[in-house]
């Protein structure tokens, strides 16, 4: 019975997604042109498929790129839909509400996003890392649920994510929640296991505590190797991912005033900063000019971020190195690498001088995405988000309280921690855009209603 139902969802998602790729054609983003080119600013697994796709067919490898991407949608949520109906006994009308609640994202982004992507057809990370998140988070759950620190689950699951950030750096913090996670259970099993107080500490390290220090730390260097050979074998450098820390740049020079540059000691690169602000306040591209209120603040940075990034830090900077270094645009790998030496210069001198600013900004700038991690930036749905982390928090603690072992509490649990460390961790690269928050939403929402199912008593018929 469960593998016919389970046929039924497959067919759902391969008519939605079926739709999108023949009605649809690839599309071609900014990115893209990095991607097909094997540039350091990028990481290396969405580059190398399209280069070995480009292989298979030169002239077509676009169309089998989103051919790929809307199978592995296809498969992947369907994969996701099984597990979950499997693990919380789901009937089939609650399982068809989770499958229309999957699909929020690719109807979401093509309606209300600035850029009207059809995720699923675009020639980009998210193209693919849409459909495998869910399973990322199909296998923290389990690991979780399986009740070890480190164990086959745990190592599955940093595999995944240790997969997910080489094809997008925003996915690193699944490392941190992984890892808290890992301690969680390290503790608990401590704490059952403890004869006394002063043993508790010794019970953590050996239930898996410094196990998990070691498989996280593995991870990191790992990524960071494997990057490194993969810009070396591409373009004969060993280095890491190029333009992070420019990103990051742009929000500094977002909140900085002109005296602020007084802070540098160097006087060409003084006069460095002196260029890019003065250029960038003469088009209004600074936080003075944004309009009062979170949301009203939070949407002029993001306006002005990109353009503050790549033509009013960018272009000068790119100057400068050549000027100063010798490197131009005929190495251009090299030349970016440069662009971010220049980017952590100007940010470890000026950071002291505009932090107050930049935290009152950083502050607005993960309102929004927290508002768009669950709804769409409007005054009234901002007060809509607030309600409902206030319910998902609430619902969570009185589900424990009932019972320690709640599968929708700590689904619900791990959703808000993963939740605040993206929004979090995006808000110090770059600005919170509804396609980089929005991994969230469908589990988010999920994990609500298998909480409400929980807590009002209701039984879903067993999915045999």
């Amino acid at each position: 019975m469960a593998r016919r139902h389970n046929l039924i969802f497959f067919i759902i998602f391969a008519v939605f997604f079926g739709f999108l790729l023949v009605t649809g054609e690839p599309i071609s983003v900014g990115d893209t042109f990095q991607y097909e080119s094997q540039m350091v600013m990028r990481e290396p697994i969405y580059a190398l498929l399209i280069q070995v796709l480009r292989f298979v067919s030169p002239k077509d490898h676009y169309w089998l790129i989103i051919i790929l991407q809307n199978i592995l949608a296809i498969a992947a949520n369907t994969v996701f839909i099984a597990w979950i109906r499997k693990r919380f006994g789901l009937n089939v009308w609650v399982s068809l509400l989770f499958t229309a609640i999957l699909l929020v994202p690719h109807i979401m982004t093509p309606i209300f996003a600035s850029t009207h992507l059809v995720l699923t057809n675009a020639l980009m990370t998210e193209g693919i890392l849409f459909s495998l998140y869910p399973l990322a988070m199909m296998c923290l759950m389990n690991m979780l649920w399986s009740g070890k620190a480190v164990g086959r689950e745990s190592l599955t699951t940093i595999g995944l994510f240790l997969l997910l950030s080489l094809i997008r750096g925003q996915m690193m913090v699944l490392f941190v929640v992984w890892f808290l996670v890992a301690f969680v259970l390290a503790v608990k099993n401590a704490v059952k296991d403890r004869k006394n107080t002063f043993d508790l500490a010794e019970n953590i390290a050996k239930r898996g505590f410094l196990a998990a220090v070691a498989v996280f730390i593995i991870a990191f260097a790992a990524r960071s190797v494997l990057i490194r050979v993969y810009n070396y074998c591409e373009q004969g450098l060993f280095v890491e991912t190029a333009s992070g820390k420019a990103m990051s740049f742009a929000n500094i020079l977002y909140v900085a005033d002109r005296s602020d540059g007084d802070a540098i000691a160097e006087d060409a690169l003084r006069q460095l900063f002196y260029e890019m602000y003065d250029a960038a306040d003469a088009d209004k591209m600074n936080y003075k000019y944004a309009k009062k209120g979170i949301l009203n603040s939070a949407a002029y940075h993001e306006k002005c971020h990109d353009e503050l990034n790549f033509t009013y830090f960018g272009e000068p900077a790119k100057r400068y190195v050549g000027e100063t270094r010798g490197i131009y645009t005929d190495r251009y790998q090299e030349l970016m690498i440069a662009v971010d030496g220049v980017a952590v210069q100007l940010s470890s001198a000026l950071m002291p001088q505009v932090l107050g600013r930049y935290i009152q900004n950083y502050i607005t700038v993960i309102t929004l995405g927290f508002i768009r991690t669950v709804a769409y930036e409007h005054p009234l749905l901002a007060w809509y988000a607030l309600l409902i982390y206030i319910v998902a928090v609430v619902l969570t603690i009185v589900l424990w309280k009932k019972d320690h072992e709640s599968m929708a509490a700590a689904f619900m649990a791990v959703m808000l921690v993963t939740i605040v460390g993206n929004v979090c961790a995006t808000a110090l690269m770059i600005q919170c855009i509804s396609r980089y928050m929005i991994y969230n939403l469908p589990l988010f929402y999920m994990a609500g209603f298998l909480e409400l199912l929980e807590l009002f008593g209701v039984k879903s018929r067993k999915a045999s």
